[in-house]
């Protein structure tokens, strides 16, 4: 029976360190698969450097002879050469599954983990590896097609739903034009294939009853093929993943590490101002239905870009210098709210696992988090007990966030947050109300 570990403990403690000082004691011949959100933390384990030549790609930097590079940093510390799958072996997915049938350990992002074949999945098992999850698994998500391409699909009977609920792919109808590939060497349509034949694809229905959005949920058997999980992340309890796990049955141990520095108070200075704040006052200012209806000439959009110079310029609140201040909001919303001094300090709301801002102190969070309804109905529609936590969610997100900061090193930060609801979730949090 697969061992599932949640190593549960506050962002910037250490855990990816001491996970890959575990991976390089442990035996030579067990085998490993770690996956993370980004391709810098697959480069931070495996103890290679991405190719300057290769942009977004981030290829490993091979020598003269085509060999990869390893710096005897991560988990080549130990001698143990972590691969990276990648599309130029015909397709990251094939690559994956040749590699693991060699019994290699790899490295590679959650997204790559997806597309998994159900014969990768045999040798997964015959080998006995161990998956390590930095950031929880993305386990359930509405799998993104346009409309028209799912009435076709459902409307010619190329798609069709088996006993069990599962889309499945009609081999009557083979692809043969093969364009528009993504990072995984996949087209739109060969990645829906490739979800039907591993049986991760179901078909629910939208907010008005049509049965005709493809969600996509991760196999259970592909966990139950690892001899042990273990996961590193934070407020697991009542998350999406820990009610994925207890649907299936599937036993887990939580070890909890640092929850919370002692010193909080001390440690994030959140901008108390009425006049401010005010724009935050609604339940859901600045969620994602909003952001998307504001004009760059709203009165909305004005006040928060007025806000925004203020903050960062003035020095009631702890005046700044471009280098030290970080923002985020919507990413669609982003020349809504941009301005002057501050425009270039932007990134996305869900950033996590990164430590390249760990020197910025100012910060503002002009978002509202809510979980997808969609998977949320999802998971209630099997019962309530596996709903995950609304609160605990947009919580766990806005956390990420700030810990990309120096408040990862135990150093103070001033904090714009101008939406009251997830202000309030925040200060529950460092009152330990939400434990």
């Amino acid at each position: 029976m697969t061992k599932v570990i949640v190593y549960d403990e506050l962002p910037g403690t250490g855990k990816s360190w001491r996970m890959i000082d575990k991976i390089n004691n442990a035996d030579k011949d067990r085998r490993f698969i770690v996956v993370t959100p980004f391709l810098k933390e697959c480069h931070r384990y495996a103890g290679t450097i991405p190719d300057e030549d290769s942009g977004d790609k981030q290829l490993p930097r091979k020598d003269d002879q085509g060999n990869i590079i390893y710096n005897s940093t991560g988990c080549s510390a130990s001698g143990r050469r972590f691969e990276h799958p990648v599309s130029g072996y015909k397709t990251k997915v094939e690559h994956i599954a040749k590699l693991v049938h060699e019994g290699r350990d790899i490295v590679t992002t959650h997204a790559a983990l997806k597309l998994f074949t159900p014969e990768t999945v045999k040798d997964v098992k015959d080998a006995g590896y161990t998956l390590v999850i930095d950031e929880e698994l993305e386990c359930i998500r509405p799998h993104p097609c346009k409309m028209h391409r799912r009435k076709m699909l459902l409307g010619s009977n190329v798609i069709y739903e088996d006993e069990l609920g599962l889309l499945r792919w009609n081999e009557d109808y083979p692809i043969d034009d093969i364009k528009d590939l993504d990072s995984s060497g996949f087209s739109w349509d060969m990645q829906i294939k490739a979800l039907c034949d591993n049986g991760s694809l179901v078909l629910i229905a939208d907010e008005k009853g049509n049965r005709d959005l493809f969600m996509w949920e991760y196999p259970i058997e592909f966990i139950k093929a690892f001899d042990s999980v273990e996961v590193l992340t934070y407020l697991f309890k009542g998350s999406m993943f820990e009610k994925y796990l207890d649907f299936y049955g599937i036993q887990h141990e939580t070890r909890l590490g640092i929850q919370m520095q002692p010193n909080i108070f001390d440690l994030i200075n959140i901008i108390d101002n009425p006049k401010m704040n005010r724009i935050g006052d609604r339940e859901s200012a600045f969620s994602v239905s909003d952001q998307k209806r504001y004009a760059k000439d709203s009165a909305t959009a004005v006040t928060v870009k007025a806000n925004l110079g203020n903050y960062f310029r003035n020095s009631t609140y702890g005046k700044s210098n471009t280098e030290d201040r970080l923002w985020t909001c919507l990413g669609e919303a982003f020349s809504t709210f941009k301005g002057a001094g501050y425009t270039k300090c932007h990134i996305a709301h869900n950033t996590k696992a990164v430590n390249d801002y760990m020197e910025t102190s100012q910060l503002a969070y002009i978002y509202n988090s809510y979980i997808h309804p969609e998977p949320y109905k999802y998971l209630l529609d099997r019962g309530l007990e596996f709903a995950p936590d609304q609160n605990r969610y947009p919580l766990s997100e806005l956390l990420q966030w700030i810990y990309r900061s120096r408040l990862r090193k135990d150093e103070p930060i001033n904090l714009y947050i101008p939406s009251s609801r997830m202000r309030g979730l925040l200060q529950d949090w460092m009152s330990g109300n939400m434990s």
